[in-house]
């Protein structure tokens, strides 16, 4: 029995995608039959124990894969066809309400910028069926209709195309090829893009400043060259003589004036 076990227990969530795995399940071992009721009590001996033996074990099997909050539900059938019926006849309710909550859920349902577009299209996909599975008439065009309206404004410009082409042109696989090769695409513009700004980054940190020998510039933006320079050209101002303008004036005496800019302690004529 160990080996039958092949997905995890329905918790009340998502019921016709585990109605359909379960019976995936009992049709790979012959035991959907005594699910659906088609099964029927042979006469000879031999036979109705093989029968019962199957049945029991498809009865054991559903008990399996459902948590015990579903015990509720099934707790006074006494045979895997009531209980497969106890849980569709809770879970697939035809009631206005149900109707209307699935209804709502599935024309307002809306993608984010940045969720996954698979995950999205089988969220769509799955409440499709939920609507199907009480007696709601959902078409594909229903389903595609509603992806487009759910799509974040950077798809506006695909789904304008798309809406633009002819409805015998458009089905509802077409429409989830177009939107996972668009997602396709901008990953790998993204992956493109960020490639290139790794080689430009790694290509400017290939320059070599060769008068301090350091990376990311070159000597011509060498901060350490700028200051040396700098320091070099007031060393040159301080070390050099100063240099002075004087002007002689002649007039009638006998001495002469002199103009100097500033003091001096030598002097280069006798005439002080």
């Amino acid at each position: 029995m160990e080996s039958l076990k092949v997905m995890e227990k329905f918790d009340g969530d998502n019921f016709h995608i585990w109605k359909f795995k379960m019976h995936m399940m009992f049709s790979k071992h012959g035991l959907w039959k005594f699910v659906d009721g088609s099964a029927t009590l042979p006469s000879e001996e031999v036979a109705r124990a093989d029968y019962n033996e199957k049945e029991t074990k498809a009865f054991a099997l559903l008990y399996e894969h459902f948590t015990d909050a579903q015990l509720a539900h099934i707790q006074y059938c006494d045979n895997v066809r009531s209980v497969w019926k106890a849980l569709c006849g809770v879970h697939e309710a035809k009631a206005i309400s149900n109707k209307l909550f699935l209804r709502r859920r599935f024309f307002t349902i809306k993608m984010q910028e940045g969720d996954d577009m698979l995950v999205h299209i089988n969220m769509v996909k799955a409440l499709a069926d939920q609507l199907c599975s009480i007696e709601v008439n959902i078409t594909d065009e229903n389903v595609y209709m509603v992806l487009f309206m759910s799509l974040p404004p950077s798809f506006n410009n695909l789904v304008t195309s798309l809406e633009s082409m002819s409805t015998k042109d458009v089905d509802l696989q077409f429409i989830v090829v177009r939107l996972l090769h668009e997602v396709s695409k901008r990953k790998e513009c993204e992956s493109s893009e960020t490639t290139a700004l790794v080689n430009k980054t790694h290509k400017s940190n290939k320059k070599l400043c060769f008068y301090c020998k350091k990376p990311g510039h070159f000597v011509r933006n060498c901060l350490k060259n700028k200051n040396d320079e700098k320091e070099k050209i007031n060393q040159i101002c301080e070390d050099h003589e100063q240099m002075f303008v004087t002007t002689l004036r002649s007039n009638d005496h006998a001495t002469y004036d002199w103009s100097v800019d500033f003091g001096v302690v030598q002097h280069m004529t006798f005439e002080q």
